[in-house]
């Protein structure tokens, strides 16, 4: 076969019923959202024995979490930035009527300090930036040794001269960890340690009867809660990964497989936004393409449009362009910081690329398919709008159409 016929060009995955799209929704409506996260019917909670199966089996848990990194950091941030929101809330009062009630100096100072460390943990959390979200784990865990130090001293605490049931740890236990996303086998081995913690200080300081208490309850619900969050994470990545293939449908051209107008408009306008950058475009046609569909037929002209989207794919990711289908055989691509002699090279670089595709066409210029190029290098500080720039490399594309096809031409 020649290395320009293209194989089977296969379609995505049809869209599923269902989309997580972003929550705009202002808090407590934004709080309610989240909840209903685990209610709703849409996210297919059902106990089937396949399901159980997929959701033990750890390397598919850990190909979810790499796949859907970006989703799972922004996940955790989110939930933990309106937790501490909170728990900052509920401590500062807790820790104002211990004050007014005189519970006594170690109660008073140890939530007043759990409530400093809350509302700093939230500030960080806040922030949202990229950052926070590569160390949101180790944060995360912080946050939770914190809670858990608190559940613990809740546990131990004699206010009125005798000891009670960990009650609040015990929550804790089962709460906690369904609030963020992580691996399996390390929050369980997380939560296991807590809770040896816990059993060791209750046997050291508590009755020996509340004690063993305190061991049955707080074992069943440690266990109960690494299940039952394990499997809402889980039900929980797979959803992230359904978004992607949704996202994926919304922004690819499904015959190229490459970006689609949404996405150009999208790099374009953050581009837009920056100061003093120097913003490429570049836009390109096939030459000739009716007539080479009307030579070899709507097939042939698939086949073409997918090899050459192939090598459009393979040199936006070498020089850092997003590629878009324009419309039917016009493409266009953006980019940013490469100066007009760059540009000029790597234009030539693509059609080159282009033409060691090898694709025969009988009515092509030297028997083979071609591309005509206009490019567009402004910068920023010119206030050109999205369309502008458009047009400038558009009107560049005609110009080398003119002048006999085959060429690129840069817009003045």
């Amino acid at each position: 076969m020649e290395p320009w016929k293209a194989g089977d060009a296969g379609g995505l995955r049809k869209p599923l019923g269902w989309a997580c799209r972003p929550n705009s929704h202002p808090f407590p409506a934004r709080f309610i959202n989240h909840i209903a996260f685990f209610l709703k019917p849409r996210y297919n909670c059902s106990m089937s024995l396949p399901h159980i199966l997929a959701w033990l089996d750890a390397s598919n848990e850990a190909q979810l979490l790499d796949s859907n990194s970006e989703a799972v950091r922004k996940a955790n941030v989110h939930s933990f930035h309106y937790l501490l929101m909170l728990v900052s809330a509920v401590l500062a009062v807790i820790t104002v009527v211990g004050i007014l009630l005189d519970y006594g100096r170690v109660y008073v100072f140890y939530y007043l300090s759990t409530f400093i460390l809350s509302f700093v943990l939230y500030r960080i959390f806040r922030m949202k930036s990229q950052r926070v979200r590569r160390f949101s784990i180790p944060l995360i865990y912080f946050t939770l040794l914190i809670f858990y130090s608190l559940g613990i001293f809740v546990s131990l605490y004699k206010p009125y001269g005798e000891h009670h049931p960990a009650v609040t740890f015990t929550c804790l236990l089962i709460v906690l960890p369904m609030l963020y996303l992580d691996r399996s086998l390390r929050v369980g081995i997380f939560e296991f340690l807590v809770f040896a913690v816990h059993t060791v200080l209750a046997f050291m300081f508590k009755e020996r009867a509340v004690a063993v208490l305190d061991l049955l309850d707080t074992s069943v619900f440690m266990i109960f809660g690494v299940f039952l969050s394990g499997y809402f994470r889980y039900i929980r990545l797979e959803n992230f990964e359904k978004d992607k293939i949704l996202i994926k449908q919304r922004d690819t051209d499904v015959l190229t497989g490459l970006a689609n107008r949404r996405v150009l408009f999208s790099r374009l306008e953050k581009l837009l936004k920056q100061k003093d950058t120097v913003i490429n475009v570049i836009m390109l046609d096939i030459d000739f393409f009716k007539h080479y569909n009307d030579s070899y037929g709507h097939q042939a002209g698939d086949a073409c449009l997918e090899s050459l989207g192939r090598v459009l794919h393979d040199f936006g990711e070498k020089h850092g362009f997003t590629f878009c289908r324009y419309g039917g055989e016009e493409f266009t691509a953006v980019s940013s910081g490469i100066d007009n002699v760059q540009m000029t090279s790597l234009v030539e670089e693509l059609r080159s690329d282009v033409r060691h595709l090898a694709i025969p066409f009988e009515k092509g210029i030297n028997g083979y398919v071609s591309i005509s190029v206009g490019y567009a290098t402004k910068s920023t500080i010119l206030n050109l709008s999205m369309e502008e720039y458009i047009k400038f490399a558009d009107e560049a594309l005609y110009e080398a159409k003119n002048l006999g096809r085959d060429r690129a031409i840069e817009a003045l």
